[in-house]
Parts: structure tokens; sequence; C-alpha cells
């Protein structure tokens, strides 16, 4: 699942950290159901819990592909037949791994504004 996710690009790595997706479009969402995460690149809002619409979608969103990319023998040594293969196993493990990742994105990992780190350095 690491690198599913990794190339969905959604987890930190080295150098990388993750598009935050518009307040906006997190909010039309939340508020009237509308557009939603981009199945093609969803991203994780950083400023809400996974107990939040988009995060839970965006969850489902990779939860459904990966299934599916394991189903097609994408990664050949798993197998879609797997007791932790189950969706409920996944989604957890998905949004472990995402929870993860945010936590980073919070600490001291994610790189502040230019008028942020001016601010502190006075």
């Amino acid at each position: 699942m690491q690198k599913f996710l990794e190339s969905k690009g959604v987890l930190v790595k080295k150098g990388y950290f993750p598009d935050e997706p518009e307040a906006q479009l997190v909010n039309a969402f939340e508020d009237h159901g509308i557009p939603g995460p981009d199945p093609n690149s969803p991203c994780v809002c950083l400023t809400q819990t996974f107990k939040g619409k988009w995060n839970k979608e965006v969850v489902e969103i990779l939860t459904v592909a990966f299934i599916l990319v394991v189903k097609q023998g994408q990664y050949k040594p798993v197998q879609h037949i797997w007791p932790q293969m189950g969706e409920d196993k996944v989604r957890k493990k998905c949004q472990h791994k995402l929870y993860h990742m945010q936590y980073i994105c919070w600490g001291c990992g994610k790189p502040k504004s230019d008028k942020l780190n001016r601010m502190y350095q006075r």
C-alpha cells in the first residue's frame, strides 16, 4: 500500500510534501456535496480530521483504487483474496497511513511560509 499511496502523491517523502486541496473546494464539498476530491489525484485536507466528509471521501477513493489495482495484478505479491485485503481492513490501513502523513505535516516537517519564518526570526 505504501508504494500505491506514494504513486498517488499523498504521502510525505524526503523533500516532498503532498498538496493540500483549496479551502473553497473543501467547503463546497462539505456544504453542498460538490465537486469533491479528484479521483486521479486526491488530496488530504490537513485542517480537518478523518471524520470530515472530504477526508472520508479521499480514503474511500484510495481504498477502492488500491483494491482494484491489486485485483488487476499490479502488485503481484499481494492477492486480493487475502483476509487483510478486505475493504474494511484496507480502509483502516489507508486511513492510518494518511493520518501519519497528516501528523508529519502538522509537525515540524512541513515547510512554513516565508511570512511565518520572518515572524519567528524577529
